[in-house]
């Protein structure tokens, strides 16, 4: 066999440093990464300490530095090192910064966040760091220039060039700084310009003063306007820290460009404008894990190396040394990598226009991957934004989608793709709430399309009941699957990360929090409980009338199984229980459905087994722990015993002669027996216990029995 027949060694694995040459099509994520890795984000926090953003116990200086916190807790999140942030204070008494400019304190110069820095922040926030004695505060009016000319001098001692996005995040609830002195006024707007010629962004975060509203016409409107996309960076924020937060995580992420292209509107001499492509959804996962060594107290990172090996000589192969090949009709096709790429790339990279079509054309089904949004690009090709944004404005008023050729990266395939574009919508204020561009959603080829399963009559017949009573009274479900997305979080996720923090910081684990996502059964049962018990009552009918041969056992098991949809609504985890307690009491326990009983065993904290005699037996064990415990009382209260013998016979073997799942309760006493174990010995000689010989009693007696003993268990807890 030849050298191409390789495989790979127990010591390969998945993050392979290699792998990406052998790979073509790179995912999303990973050129996000590679992405994130070139064009760096920088954010600086700059955050005033004058007098009136300190008043009050939860003051708007603590909630911006809570927020900074925050902020630097979700870049280690999210931006896995790539990231950097640093924190500027200013107006404190004290100063600690390059330029030895007065009442400016440079708390954590611009680099990469680590737990160290968070612990300070929350310090900080929390008091334990006693501001007054370690900053101070100052009355003295503070330069604004000053500060820039601080922030200009952190973000160029940035040792690294791959920082291609740089931000200040500016907190304060001064709305008119210098009114009375126009020099330092002047400076500070030409050192803000001085910011923004450098590529470096101003975002105001304002705070307001009392009742006074913040006014930005004030001074602030002549440094901040909008950024490339047009979005306002100001935003207005009241004390409350939670408002705060939102807007600054909001902006905290920064927008890369997933991909760069020309857009090719005529094919030859015709025109060419340049766009941007951004990812709209980006599964966020768990980061990968890393190995290894401890030895001591040091952990020591543990290297990965991968191994290619011939399956036939045992050979170790370099990357040089194989080839790609394909099977078809029993053959081996061979290829190499140019021959490979070479075979899989038509054309150059870029956007073709093919031509329009209305919008009802395009099916909400046509889409097989997440689409992007695309934006000009006036950095490729001048003149880009005013065409771009006359092609959009014209495919709003004509209600059509354009039809292209995408490429996005060269060595991948090209697609065809629908452009559909997206109006702007202002909130009530007039602040951007969705932006203007289009949406590149991904079509598929002919050969992607698969057909439909055989079409069938699925409308009910006219004696049929109508659920409408049902669609009116669950508007809660309506509310739940339209707002989701919007609303929740990944819960695995969230707590997989809280847990992190928590061990970072030496705090106490969090308990689990509440499933938010779950139905309001409460709701639910209260707006439409009774509707759908008649509805999968009369299901149950029908189904009895359509299929007449079908035995008790297996409608009672169909009965079950079509309700247990409707037993997840009506009821809670609760209320399974009862159902699993009611069936448990008639001796009915099999007649439950895998899924209910592994439902119930799961909300006890019991793992279910795999079989259903097993999960059968699981409940009835508990339940007889349950009931034994609360008899148990009962007959040590009544017998004046001070303890119990509690036997389970399990099995022909241990003696159970009822073939039923059953526990024996012995009050006892001290000094009963000389030897405690002679009690087993009395079992087992024992008429009354387990015996073929006792008598059989009739169902007058045992009625009679179940009188007496009912009257012990109506105040038994």
């Amino acid at each position: 066999m030849s050298s191409t027949a390789t495989l790979s060694s127990s010591s390969s694995v998945a993050n392979d440093s290699n792998a990406g040459d052998f790979e073509v099509e790179e995912e999303v994520e990973e050129v996000e990464r590679q992405l994130a890795n070139i064009n760096r984000d920088a954010v600086l926090f700059v955050i005033d300490c004058s007098l009136s953003m300190m008043s009050g116990e939860d003051s708007p200086f603590k909630s911006a530095i809570r927020c900074a916190s925050s902020v630097m807790m979700n870049k280690i999140i999210t931006s896995n090192d790539y990231d950097f942030m640093g924190v500027v204070l200013f107006g404190t008494e004290k100063l600690q910064n390059t330029l030895e400019k007065r009442h400016i304190y440079v708390l954590q110069p611009i680099d990469l966040p680590d737990i160290h820095r968070i612990i300070e922040l929350n310090d900080i926030a929390s008091g334990q760091i006693d501001f007054s004695q370690e900053y101070g505060n100052t009355n003295e009016e503070v330069p604004l220039g000053d500060v820039f000319w601080t922030c200009n001098d952190l973000f160029n001692s940035l040792s690294t060039s791959t920082v291609k996005i740089k931000r200040i995040f500016l907190i304060t609830d001064q709305d008119n700084p210098h009114a009375t002195n126009q020099v330092l006024r002047s400076t500070a707007i030409t050192r803000a310009k001085d910011l923004i010629e450098s590529k470096i962004e101003i975002n105001l975060f304002s705070v307001n003063q009392s009742d006074e509203q913040f006014d930005l016409d004030a001074f602030y409107s002549k440094i901040v306007s909008k950024d490339d996309f047009g979005e306002n960076l100001h935003f207005n924020a009241t004390k409350d820290f939670k408002v705060l937060l939102t807007q600054i995580m909001n902006k905290e992420a920064p927008r890369r460009s997933l991909f760069s292209l020309p857009f090719r509107l005529f094919e030859g001499e015709g025109m060419t404008i340049g766009i941007r492509g951004f990812s709209t959804i980006v599964e966020r996962a768990k980061p990968a894990h890393k190995l290894v060594h401890m030895r001591a107290e040091t952990t020591r990172v543990v290297e990965t190396k991968t191994k290619w090996i011939c399956a036939d000589t045992v050979q170790e192969l370099m990357p040089e040394d194989m080839k790609y090949y394909f099977s078809y009709g029993g053959e081996k096709i061979v290829f190499t990598k140019e021959e490979l790429s070479k075979i899989r790339d038509f054309g150059e990279k870029g956007l073709t226009l093919i031509g329009f079509k209305p919008t009802s054309a395009l099916k909400y089904h046509y889409n097989i991957a997440h689409p992007y949004f695309i934006y000009p690009d006036e950095e490729q090709y001048e003149g880009s934004r005013r065409t771009f944004a006359a092609l959009h404005r014209k495919m709003i008023e004509k209600d059509k989608i354009a039809i292209c050729a995408a490429k996005i990266r060269n060595g991948t395939p090209f697609t065809f793709v629908a452009l559909k574009a997206q109006p702007e919508i202002l909130d009530e204020n007039g602040l951007q709430i969705q932006p203007p561009g289009m949406n590149m959603i991904n079509l598929p080829f002919a050969d992607d399309m698969r057909p439909l399963p055989p079409q069938a009559e699925i409308s009910p017949d006219e004696g049929w009941l109508q659920p409408k009573p049902i669609s009116k009274s669950m508007q809660v479900f309506l509310y739940f699957n339209n707002n989701y997305g919007n609303l929740y979080l990944d819960l695995n996720l969230n707590r997989f990360f809280n847990v992190l923090q928590d061990m970072a910081l030496n705090q106490d684990i969090e308990p689990e929090t509440n499933d938010e996502t779950l139905p309001k059964y409460g709701a639910i049962n209260k707006r439409a409980g009774d509707y759908i018990k008649v509805f999968n009552a009369e299901s149950d009918h029908q189904s009895q009338d359509t299929h007449p041969s079908q035995t008790d056992s297996e409608s009672v098991g169909s009965y079950r199984a079509s309700s247990s949809r409707g037993a997840r609504s009506l009821t809670s985890s609760q209320g399974s229980q009862a159902d699993i307690s009611t069936l448990y009491e008639s001796g009915k326990v099999s007649k439950a459905t895998v899924v209910q009983l592994k439902e119930f065993l799961n909300s006890v904290g019991i793992k279910p087994a795999k079989r259903k005699d097993e999960l059968v037996k699981q409940v009835e064990t508990y339940f007889s722990s349950t009931y034994a415990q609360t008899i148990g009382k009962v007959i040590e209260r009544e017998y004046h015993a001070t303890s119990l013998t509690i036997a389970i016979q399990d099995g022909p073997a241990a003696g159970q002669t009822v073939p039923h799942c059953h526990v024996h309760l012995i009050p006892r006493k001290a000094g009963d027996y000389a030897n405690n174990d002679d009690i087993y010995k009395d079992i087992n000689k024992s008429s009354k216990i387990d015996n073929e010989e006792r008598p059989p009693r009739s169902l007058e007696e045992m009625a009679k029995e179940a009188e007496f003993l009912k009257q012990f268990f109506k105040n038994s807890k």
